[in-house]
């Protein structure tokens, strides 16, 4: 008497379908991470469209800090400890430390607007300068982000 047929599935049809099921999530998986990729590259590059992701500060500031805000360039304290420098070439960096809140950020100046000062590291960050550098005897002084700077 011939032996009676299994019933059910192989060893070899299990394994199989468990690769490809496993390719299946492998390959839509990639897919998805391309996409997601693709579309971040896609902000990146629109955002270098616009201006944004600046490595130096465009001959516009520069010019600016050479001729009508050559007032901005130096090395600024607060009495608490913050600090903002900034130099010709249009870069600038901002350490803030005034009652516990501690923010450090260094990127090139990206333009003026009035007073303000507008960086582009990814996102656009304004420094809100209410007071513009001025003389007071023999030093100077400024107000940004309603923290009080001098410099010698």
């Amino acid at each position: 008497m011939p032996p009676e047929p299994k019933k059910g599935m192989s060893t070899l049809t299990i394994v199989l379908i468990v690769i490809g099921v496993l390719l299946v999530l492998v390959g839509g998986t990639c897919a998805v991470g391309v996409i997601l990729i693709g579309r971040e590259a896609q902000k990146i590059s629109d955002d270098l469209g616009e201006g944004g992701l600046m490595l130096v500060a465009p001959p516009e500031v520069k010019a600016d800090l050479a001729g009508p805000k050559k007032d901005y360039v130096g090395h600024w304290k607060s009495k608490k400890g913050s600090s903002i420098t900034i130099d010709a070439e249009g870069d600038m960096k901002v350490d803030k430390d005034e009652d516990g809140t501690k923010e450090s950020l260094q990127a090139p100046i990206v333009r003026f607007s009035g007073n303000d000062i507008v960086q582009k590291p990814l996102i656009t960050i304004t420094t809100h300068v209410s007071e513009a550098p001025h003389k007071n005897g023999d030093h100077w002084e400024m107000t940004a982000d309603g923290i009080h700077f001098a410099r010698p």
